[in-house]
Parts: structure tokens; C-alpha cells; sequence
């Protein structure tokens, strides 16, 4: 029998221990673009910036409100504090933020109105807009600071706001759409869609009756169209978009600048700005200004010193200005830029190697035709960075890397054919080049080349599908020759989604919508369709005999016992022998498990499962659209886990791809707002225990999660005792991992002292000792 012993010292101070933090949320991280600054805001000694990912290709900034993420520069130590769900924010993608200067805080306003203030670092939460069902058009347009007081302004009215108190104080539904609102000499006046209303602070702002019209006599603009009201200079502004900027004075109404780019206007200390497309305006006096020309900036908020201020200046960062002797402004210091992901969208996730590939993307829509920049995001665990091709790309559909060279990066797009990126070399493939088909219905036109599911087979090849096309499967070979097979069940099938290549090299192929089915395709070892056979699924019956037909069928995987998962429109299924499945009944699994009055259910019932992945430990990982993350145990008998925003860390409970790096266990979840990932509990199994230890090491009194046991083989047993032997826990690994949180079999902390653990092989042919020190 071969034995190894490793016996790790118990060192109190280790120079390079790591996973120190202390409680479960620190298995999280959150990967969040700050690629495109929107909105800052002054603050006592920093300043606020939201900064978002890159939108969509026909999207402007200025067609839709911010959805971004939270940041903090200090100038005086060049300090950059991230705030998310992480450090304690309660919600993702921000429309507003405002700091009060009067209570020394920061409103943030979700997209999903939902409302935190942020005071000396301590976060409170005013869920009343979020959770309010009566209210349906809850759309934030504005917020106005008055002494302690946000004044909201939204598509029903008002909403006020105590951020002293940190409490909702009143809601004036005026029960029609309020771009902004001013307070002056104890009246509040009100910009609607029906034209200005006004009323006195004194009467009861709850009753509609008690607003009235405030008449303007102009032909210079229409009251209905005022964007933003403003006091300045003891004036009454009127800002109108795409028009320009107004006053009144003795019931004459006149222009401070007219102007048809000006996107929007913003107090800052005792001066105006005025946002322009490539331009800005800075008023000390309603008739007086600078102009800082040749300049794109999408915010501007008053810095430290005089006549110098803050511009979110979108992709170019955050930057500091100041003005000149000579009276023109210039950049005072270098931009403040965090490096992040590009796009918070997060289509497709791939882990390989030492890397996390992401691409944003998707088919499009109706209201996106044009959709994302194909980009690949890459994460090397240090820093993003971003692989473009040498010709314009969109909407990426699918990423592959080939097993045998990690250079060769391979990308599908809808409606833009494929690409391969070789190192430093970047090929396209569409119908004048490769095998790629464009649609049936437009055989005239290259445009629309649906490409999906690229996926390297065991030999090098890559295969992927062709939408609506005769041959709707391409392969391209080892030597850039490029294949078609006809596979009669896919022919001319309007979306073809995923290729699943199984072990025994099975190709298994789903169609989401239209005509939703599963083709299984047996290629027989050749790229050409002489010897083919395939079997085509449209509907399952399960263990209990019940008809399964679900809506669509959106992803696969096999797990480690080779059975084929399928997520549906329905939940998740498998099949337990796929290759003896049989073309006319198919027999398939729905879990079954029990609930709190040990009745039985089934998992997942007619919840839509966007992908499934299965970690080292053979539990699976099921993203949902709108209902989280699901984690299965390996024997599909209990959930080991379930995530969602209201439970955990997970920024969004829209799933669109999962992957995990199996040497750390650490799994990525591609949302619709961004990146999250979860340090697992389950990693690849090693072929021996050279490399085992225990994290962290020592175990500190303010530690609260489990320590984790890696570098195991797969199925290890796991024993903990104490000095004397005394066994306190036993487990079997999950993968090349296991845990455990500290306690003994009472459920209580163990005492300080040095703790035993012993690992072996089910078969005992090898083991292992390590130690662990625990500090009570």
C-alpha cells in the first residue's frame, strides 16, 4: 500500500494565507463593468461615480437611464472603493445618485426602484417603491435635495424621502408623469407631462386638488414639453430638450441659452452646466457662462477648489478639470479608470485554463436588431482585457477554445457567420468562403447567417449549426476545410441553439422554439453523412409514465455517470442510457423530491432552465430565467443549494450561462446585469494527494465560514479528529474538495488546538495526514 504524509506546521502568522474573511458571502465575487462613466456626484472628501457597461451597438447613452455600478475616488491617497451587493448595497444597476451635503449621505436609486442611503458606510434600505404593487409606472425621473429631504420625481407623482431619518415621508400621486420639481418661497412647482402644477408646502400635498396649474405665456416652447425645472440666480428655469434653457422674470419668459444639442442641465454649487453633445456650458450668471468645447461628457458634479469640477467623461473615465488663467478648462490629472469587464452582459461564460472567457451577445430582437459588439472578454484572475476582430462582428452566439491549443479561439454570431482567432491571426467565415448557408427564406442575402453552438470534438474539429439552412450542420476540420451534414431533422429549423458532443461522441443538437425537439446525431467517426443515423425527440415520457412536452428545449450537459441533461420550458430532465435511447419512446428522469410535509414534487416544475453545468463533484448547476441559481447533489437527491437576489449575492435571477474552473472549484454565472461567481465546494479530482491542504490555516476566532480540504482525489474519505484520535467529523469529497465548518458532532466550536485530518482512497490504496490549527 502507498502511503504519503504531509504535515502542514501550525504557523499563527503566514505571510501568504489567503480565503481569510469570515463569513459566507466572502465565497463571492462580483465582476462588474465600469467601462463607461454616466453619473458623479461631490461628496465631503471623495466623489461618486456610477459607471456602466458598453451598451448595445444602436443604443445611445442618452435614449436610456443609467444601469450601472457604484464606485468612490478619494483624491487626497488616489483611493477607489467598489460598492455592490458585495459591500453591502441591497440591488445592482443604479439610475440616480445624490449627495446630500445636509445629512452627509448618498441616495441611490435602483432601476428596479428600489432605494438604499449610504451614511458614514452604513447602508439603509427603502424597499416601499420596490415592493409597492399598487403603484404600476414607477419610472424615477429626477430627484431634487431640499434640506434633508430627496424630492423624487416619477411617472406618478412625487415621492419624498427623509434621509435624516431614513424613512418614506409622503407620496403626492398627481396621477400623471413629473419630469422634475423645484421648492421655492415655501411653494413646490412640478414639471408634468400636462404642463407646470404648483402648490403651497403648507397644504396637503396628498390631495390632487390641492396642485394647480402654473400658467407660462410663451410661444418660445410648450409647458408639456419642459424636461427639468431649476432655481437659479433667484430665477425660475425652464430646461426643454432639444430646444434650450429659459426664465422668467415679471411673467416674461427668456432664453439663458437656446440651444438644440443640450441633453441635460445640472445645479452644481451656485452655477449651472449645461450638457451639450460635444460641449458644455458653465453659467455663474443668467447671462454669463464659459464654454469648454471639443469635449463629450455625460455628467459633471463641482470638485475641491474653484472654477474646478468633476465630468464623468464615459469611456475616457473620471476626470478632474480646472480652469486656466486664460479662462479655458484642461484635464488636471490623469483619468481614473478601473480596469473591468467591457459589458455587464454576459452571454456565454467558458472557463480554460488559467482564463474566464466571456462574450456579451445573443440573438436579437425586435427592439435590439443590431445587438452587441462581437468581443471576447478575457479575465486572467489579474486584469480584463478584450479580443476584437479585424472586421466588424456582432452579436456573438457561441465561444469554443480547442483542447489542443488554447490560441485557437473559436466564435459563432448571429447573423454574421463565425470567425476563428489563431493567435495574432483572425479568420471570418461566412457564405463566400466556408460552407455557412444563408437563410432559406432570403437566399439572396449574406446578412442572415445564424451561426450557433460551436463546440471542438475530441479529433480538433469544430462544430457548430446553420439556422434555416439545407445542411444545418457545419464542421470545420483540423486542416480549415469546412463540412456540411444534412441531418434531415434540423433541415431549414428556424434556431438552432446548442451542440452537445457526449462521451461515447454522440452529437446531441436542441431546438429552443418553433418546432422545439431534440436530434441526436451518431456521424459514426466521420465528417460526412454516407453513414449517419439519427434519432429525433420531440416529446419524452417520464418514470411515472406522464407525457413530458415541454415549450423549448435550451441547453444540455452530460454529467459524470454519462447521462443527458436537458433544461426545458419545464425544468430540468435526464436520460439515464442515452445511447440506447429509442426513436419512438423515450424514457426520461424528472427529480422527484419532498417537501417540508414530506410530499413529493417535482424539482424545478415548469421553471425554464437556460443552462446546466456539472462541477467535479457531479453536482449540477441549473441557471433559470427569473428564478436563480439551483444546485443538485450528485446523487440528484437534495439541494445543495439555491441562490437568488433575495438570498444571496447573485446580482441578477436571469441565468444565461454558467462554467466553473475545476481546479478551484470557483463557478461563473453570466447574468443579464453582469458577472458573479461563487467559490464552490466541489473541484476536479487529483490523481494523487501530492498536493493536499487545508484553507485557511490557522483558523482565526472571527472566521465563520468552513474550511476547505482541496488537492484530493475523486471520492475521498474524510476523517477529522482530534489529538487523541477522537473522531469529531467525517465526510467523502465532493470532486477534489471537502469541507468542514469548525464544529463537532454536537454542533458546537471546537476548542483551540491542532485537529487531524485524515484522507483516504475508498479502496485505501493511498492516504494522507494534514493538520489544522484552530484558534476559539
Amino acid at each position: 500500500m502507498k502511503r504519503l504524509y504531509i504535515i502542514l506546521l501550525f504557523i499563527f502568522v503566514i505571510a501568504n494565507t489567503v480565503f481569510s474573511d469570515n463569513s459566507s458571502n466572502d465565497r463571492w465575487k462580483t465582476y462588474l463593468s465600469y467601462y463607461n462613466t454616466r453619473i458623479v456626484e461631490k461628496a465631503a472628501d471623495k466623489v461618486f461615480v456610477v459607471a456602466e457597461g458598453d451598451l448595445p451597438y444602436n443604443i445611445k447613452k442618452d435614449e436610456v437611464k443609467p444601469q450601472g455600478s457604484l464606485y468612490s475616488y478619494t483624491k487626497e491617497d488616489n483611493s477607489i472603493k467598489e460598492y455592490n451587493k458585495l459591500t453591502s448595497l441591497n440591488d445592482s444597476q443604479i439610475s440616480f445618485i445624490k449627495y446630500n451635503t445636509n445629512t452627509k449621505s448618498l441616495l441611490i436609486i435602483y432601476n428596479n426602484w428600489n432605494i438604499d442611503i449610504i451614511d458614514n458606510n452604513i447602508v439603509t434600505n427603502l424597499p416601499y417603491l420596490y415592493n409597492n404593487t399598487n403603484i404600476t409606472d414607477k419610472d424615477v425621473n429626477s430627484v431634487l435635495l431640499y434640506n434633508e429631504y430627496a424630492y423624487i420625481s416619477t411617472n406618478f407623482g412625487i415621492m419624498v424621502v427623509n434621509m435624516k431619518k431614513k424613512e418614506i415621508t409622503d407620496t403626492y400621486n398627481l396621477s400623471v408623469i413629473t419630469t422634475s420639481c423645484i421648492i421655492n418661497n415655501n411653494r413646490i412647482y412640478a414639471s408634468t407631462s400636462d404642463g407646470i402644477l404648483e402648490a403651497s408646502l403648507n397644504d396637503n400635498l396628498l390631495d390632487k386638488n390641492n396642485w394647480k396649474e402654473y400658467f407660462i405665456n410663451t410661444s418660445l416652447f410648450n409647458n408639456k414639453d419642459i424636461n427639468t425645472l431649476l432655481f437659479f440666480q433667484g430665477k425660475i428655469c425652464f430646461f426643454v430638450k432639444n430646444n434650450g434653457i429659459y426664465y422668467e422674470n415679471n411673467n416674461t419668459i427668456t432664453p439663458i441659452i437656446t440651444n438644440t444639442t443640450i441633453s441635460s442641465v445640472k445645479l452644481i454649487t451656485n452655477k449651472l452646466a449645461c450638457i451639450c453633445s460635444n460641449q458644455f456650458y458653465i453659467f455663474s450668471d443668467l447671462d454669463k457662462y464659459d464654454q469648454v468645447n471639443n469635449i463629450s461628457i455625460n455628467d459633471i458634479s463641482s470638485a475641491d477648489k474653484m472654477d474646478s469640477y468633476w465630468i464623468a467623461n464615459g469611456t475616457s473615465g473620471l476626470k478632474y478639470i480646472t480652469k486656466n488663467t486664460s479662462g479655458t478648462y484642461s484635464v488636471n490629472s490623469d483619468p481614473i479608470i478601473i480596469n473591468s469587464p467591457k459589458y455587464n452582459n454576459s452571454y456565454r461564460v467558458l472557463c480554460n485554463n488559467s482564463k474566464v472567457y466571456v462574450i456579451p451577445g445573443g440573438k436579437s430582437s425586435n427592439n435590439n436588431p443590431l445587438g452587441y459588439q462581437g468581443e471576447i472578454m478575457v479575465y486572467d484572475y489579474d486584469k480584463w482585457s478584450i479580443i476584437s476582430p479585424k472586421t466588424g462582428m456582432r452579436n456573438f452566439t457561441s465561444i469554443a477554445i480547442d483542447p489542443k491549443n488554447d490560441e485557437n479561439i473559436f466564435v459563432t454570431a448571429y447573423n454574421n457567420g463565425a470567425a476563428l482567432f489563431a493567435g495574432s491571426d483572425f479568420y471570418k467565415y461566412d457564405t463566400s468562403n466556408s460552407t455557412i448557408e444563408s437563410a432559406i427564406s432570403v437566399p439572396s442575402s449574406k446578412a442572415y447567417m445564424n451561426i450557433d453552438g460551436a463546440t471542438f470534438d475530441k479529433y480538433g474539429n469544430v462544430w457548430m449549426n446553420n439556422s434555416e439552412a439545407n445542411t444545418p450542420i457545419k464542421v470545420m476540420d483540423t486542416d480549415g476545410k469546412w463540412h456540411s451534414i444534412a441531418c434531415p431533422p434540423l433541415y431549414n429549423q428556424y434556431t438552432l441553439n446548442n451542440i452537445l458532443i457526449t462521451s461515447t461522441d454522440k452529437k446531441w443538437f436542441n431546438i429552443p422554439r418553433v418546432n422545439p425537439k431534440i436530434v441526436v446525431l451518431d456521424n459514426n467517426g466521420t465528417i460526412d453523412d454516407s453513414d449517419d443515423t439519427y434519432m429525433e425527440y420531440t416529446n419524452f415520457i417520464d418514470q411515472d409514465g406522464n407525457n413530458f412536452s415541454p415549450n423549448s428545449y435550451n441547453c444540455m450537459a452530460e454529467d459524470k455517470n454519462n447521462q443527458v441533461w436537458i433544461g426545458t420550458s419545464k425544468g430540468a430532465i435526464y436520460i439515464t442510457n442515452p445511447d440506447k435511447a429509442a426513436a419512438s419512446v423515450v424514457r426520461c428522469i424528472r427529480i422527484k423530491l419532498t417537501n417540508e410535509n414530506d410530499e413529493p414534487y417535482y424539482f424545478l416544475d415548469n421553471i425554464k432552465v437556460n443552462c446546466i453545468t456539472v462541477d467535479g463533484g457531479n453536482q449540477k448547476w441549473i441557471g433559470t430565467d427569473g428564478n436563480g441559481v439551483y444546485v443538485l447533489s450528485a446523487d440528484n437527491q437534495e439541494i445543495v443549494h439555491y441562490f437568488n437576489t433575495s438570498n444571496s449575492l447573485l446580482i441578477s435571477d436571469v441565468i444565461y450561462s454558467i462554467d466553473i474552473n475545476d481546479e478551484t472549484g470557483e463557478v461563473f454565472m453570466g447574468t443579464d446585469k453582469g458577472l458573479v461567481s461563487y467559490k464552490g465546494e466541489a473541484t476536479k479530482g487529483k490523481e494523487n494527494y501530492s498536493d493536499v491542504y487545508a484553507y485557511p490555516n490557522p483558523v482565526r476566532p472571527d472566521f465563520n465560514d468552513k474550511v476547505t480540504i482541496t488537492g484530493l482525489m475523486d471520492n475521498s474519505n474524510i476523517k477529522i479528529t482530534d489529538i487523541n484520535g477522537n473522531i469529531l467529523y467525517q465526510t467523502k469529497s465532493i470532486g477534489g474538495q471537502a469541507t468542514w465548518n469548525c464544529k463537532n458532532k454536537s454542533g458546537s466550536r471546537v476548542s483551540t488546538g491542532i485537529y487531524l485530518i485524515l484522507i483516504s482512497t475508498n479502496e485505501g490504496s493511498e492516504s494522507v495526514v494534514t493538520k489544522i490549527a484552530v484558534i476559539k
